[in-house]
C-alpha cells in the first residue's frame, strides 16, 4: 500500500526540477559483513541493519534509472518505526491507524520533523519465514517445508526479508511510484514482527520516504 503527501507544490517543482544537480556519482556499495544473513528476532530486531539493508536495495532501483541516491536520516527512520511498531501492535495492515498523534503519514511525519515538503510512505505484510509464494507443507511446530523440494522453509534475514520486501513494492507501479520519485531524498524503514500471526508470525513494515 501506499500513501503520499505534499505541503508547498512550489517548493515541490523546484526540487523536481534542480536535484538531478546534485546526483550522487555511481551505485551503491554492496552489503558487506555476515549481519545482514542474520536470522531476523522478534525479541531485539535490528532496524538499524534492516533500514540499511532497505536503503540498499531501494538505491539499487534508483541507480538504474539514473537517479539520485537517498541518503537515511533520523526523522524519517522514527516515522517508519512508528508505524511499523503501531501496525504491529494493533494488528492492523493500514496507512492511517486508531493512534493518537500518528494516525497519518503527516502526524507521524511533523511528530519527527518539520523539515519536508512532501512524504511518501510504502507500507507491506510478510512472514517471518521465507514462503514468498512458494507452495509450502504446512507444519504446527512451524517445521514448514517446500512443496516442490521438501527443503525446510528458512526463517527470514535482514537480507531477505528487505529484498523481498523492496522487489515486491518495484513490481507494484504505486509502490515503485514512491521509490522513484525525485522529489525524495531521504528515506526510513521499520519493521515488527507479531508473532500471533499467522504462519508462526507476521511482519509489518513501513518504508518512508522525505522531500
Amino acid at each position: 500500500m501506499t500513501n503520499s503527501i505534499f505541503r508547498n507544490p512550489f517548493l515541490l517543482v523546484f526540487l523536481l526540477f534542480f536535484t538531478p544537480a546534485n546526483a550522487q556519482s555511481g551505485c551503491p556499495a554492496p552489503l558487506q559483513g555476515s549481519a545482514y544473513d542474520r536470522q531476523i528476532n522478534s525479541g531485539s530486531p535490528n532496524q538499524d541493519l534492516f533500514n540499511r539493508a532497505v536503503l540498499y536495495y531501494t538505491n539499487k532501483i534508483r541507480c538504474r534509472r539514473g537517479l539520485p541516491l537517498l541518503q537515511s536520516t533520523r526523522d524519517v527512520m522514527g516515522a517508519a518505526n512508528t508505524q511499523a511498531r503501531n501496525m504491529t501492535r494493533t494488528r492492523t495492515y493500514s496507512h492511517n491507524l486508531n493512534v493518537a498523534g500518528a494516525r497519518t503519514l503527516r502526524e507521524r511525519m511533523r511528530a519527527q520533523t518539520r523539515n519536508f515538503s512532501s512524504a511518501g510512505e510504502n507500507i507491506a505484510k510478510n512472514f517471518v519465514y521465507v514462503l514468498n509464494g512458494r507452495p509450502y507443507i504446512p507444519a504446527e511446530n512451524c517445521a514448514f517445508r517446500y512443496l516442490s523440494t521438501r527443503q525446510p522453509v528458512p526463517i527470514h534475514t535482514y537480507r531477505s526479508l528487505a529484498q523481498e520486501l523492496v522487489s515486491s513494492w518495484e513490481n507494484s507501479r504505486g509502490h515503485l511510484t514512491n521509490i522513484i520519485n525525485r522529489r525524495y531524498t531521504r528515506m526510513g524503514a521499520a519493521f515488527g514482527i507479531d508473532r500471533r500471526g499467522q504462519l508462526c508470525g507476521e511482519v509489518f513494515a513501513s518504508q518512508v520516504f522525505a522531500g
